[in-house]
């Protein structure tokens, strides 16, 4: 009598196992699909591209954008009130205080997180830790890359997601990347500490690099058999190399990656400024650049936050931070679209860290440790209200006083995703569905590090 009961031999066994060792890195190939979530979101489409300051570390609100006073701070922070109406440490960025009718600062604020790797991860995805869904979470910069594929130009040279001078080998976890989504829409990442500038291919070389090229890919035949489910890593290659190659075979690039010396000392001749450079310079190019990731290192002040002489500390990070955003805003609003408005009208900037630092005296390190419940950002561009504060905290910033904004709660890393998403035109209520664990991927995920929230835009931003 026949049986519907399978049955189970040892090749059978020995396949299926095979695949549940490798299932992980075969089900991401396979491209996620779009669903509308519940929602009804009308992102605003203000922006064309996004320059993102990650102040890595988590900066100390009380020293930069809701600067306190106290018989721990330094005088020589020059705190005073500026015409926008609020107090600024003029001693510790003077050059920002010429750009703040074009910034907003938000001092209603609060992380989820108080460990480094952690935070950086909610920083840079929008969502909470989940080790069973790590690796197939993508980072918010890919699914800007992945939601504006189709708005690509033939002409466009520049990979929709840059990630510049996020050291891979820190104790601050690792750059998230494209997770479940397409190789395509991984990172470029470049190291501008190192001094040098890649993709740029002098003239007189071009003939050789094109004969490198296609011997390339003469001699590399695995390229040509290439299917969604070929293994993820050497999909990455072969999306790399092609990205690459589109960047040097474009003469274009050599302006995009250009620092000239001068430029280099306006913008406080710093890593950080470097790369607001290279940012500004691919933003104006519009190629295709759409998220650039811009790190902005050591704000972890555990110890010797004021350094020793008003040298080293938040001085040090102070003077990088306002060279390199002061000067970042002022060419982005003096330079011009083809459409006759400023770049800066069309580009979103944003500058914040993962959390914020302990209120009240120094520890007896003369530092400040991690702090989950103030934080700070400033955000300016794309049709953002600037010259103004929202929100404030007490006395020695310890907790969020007034929230500035019409939900009436702290604002979180989630509606700053939101608020991205919808300057570039993409609806944050969606979702990706056919993903490693089978779980839908939500955009912006009610469910936060310790309660559900209705996350949205921070439409005050705007208004």
């Amino acid at each position: 009598m026949k049986t519907s009961i399978p049955k189970l031999g040892r090749r059978e066994a020995l396949h299926l196992g095979g695949l549940s060792i490798c299932g992980y890195q075969l089900l991401p190939m396979f491209a996620p699909r779009n669903v509308e979530a519940q929602g009804k979101a009308s992102p605003r489409g203000s922006a064309d591209c996004v320059i993102f300051l990650n102040l890595l570390g988590g900066p100390s609100q009380m020293d930069t954008f809701d600067v306190k006073e106290g018989k721990w701070g330094p005088e020589n922070r020059d705190i005073r009130t500026v015409k926008q109406g609020y107090a600024f440490p003029a001693g510790l960025m003077p050059k920002l205080v010429d750009r703040l009718d074009d910034l907003l600062v938000v001092r209603s604020m609060e992380a989820w997180e108080t460990v480094h790797s952690r935070g950086q991860y909610y920083l840079q995805t929008g969502h909470a830790v989940s080790p069973a869904r790590g690796k197939e979470m993508p980072s918010m910069g890919a699914v800007i890359a992945y939601e504006t594929a189709g708005r690509r130009k033939e002409s466009d040279f520049l990979p929709p997601f840059v990630a510049m001078n996020y050291d891979a080998n820190n104790m601050y976890g690792p750059l998230q990347r494209e997770g479940c989504l397409a190789s395509e829409y991984s990172p470029l990442t470049l190291d501008l500490k190192s001094g040098s500038l890649p993709f740029v291919v002098e003239e007189e070389e071009r003939a050789r690099l094109q004969r490198r090229w296609d011997l390339l890919n003469r001699l590399d035949t695995s390229r040509h058999a290439l299917r969604p489910d070929s293994p993820q890593p050497v999909r990455q290659f072969d999306s790399f190399g092609k990205a690459v190659y589109r960047m040097m075979d474009n003469p274009a690039i050599a302006k995009v990656m250009r620092l000239e010396e001068s430029e280099r000392k306006a913008y406080g001749s710093s890593a950080i400024g470097d790369a607001c450079i290279i940012a500004r310079n691919m933003a104006a190019a519009d190629a295709g650049a759409r998220f650039l990731f811009l790190t902005h290192g050591d704000w972890d002040h555990h110890s010797s936050i004021y350094g020793k002489d008003g040298k080293g500390g938040v001085y040090k990070l102070c003077a990088e931070l306002d060279g390199a955003l002061s000067a970042l805003l002022l060419d982005l609003k003096r330079m011009k679209r083809a459409d006759g408005r400023s770049l800066l009208e069309r580009t979103l900037v944003v500058a914040m860290g993962e959390f914020g630092r302990t209120p009240g005296p120094l520890t007896v390190n003369q530092g400040r440790e991690h702090y989950a419940k103030a934080m700070v950002a400033a955000f300016a561009g794309a049709g953002v209200k600037g010259g103004r504060a929202i929100g404030s905290t007490d006395a020695e910033a310890s907790k969020v006083t007034e929230f500035g904004w019409r939900r009436k709660r702290p604002i979180y890393t989630e509606d700053v995703c939101a608020t991205i998403y919808s300057a570039l035109g993409i609806d944050w209520t969606k979702r990706l569905t056919n993903t490693p664990s089978g779980r839908d991927f939500v955009y912006i995920d009610p469910v936060a590090g310790q309660m559900v929230v209705d996350f949205q835009e921070v439409g005050d931003f705007f208004v």
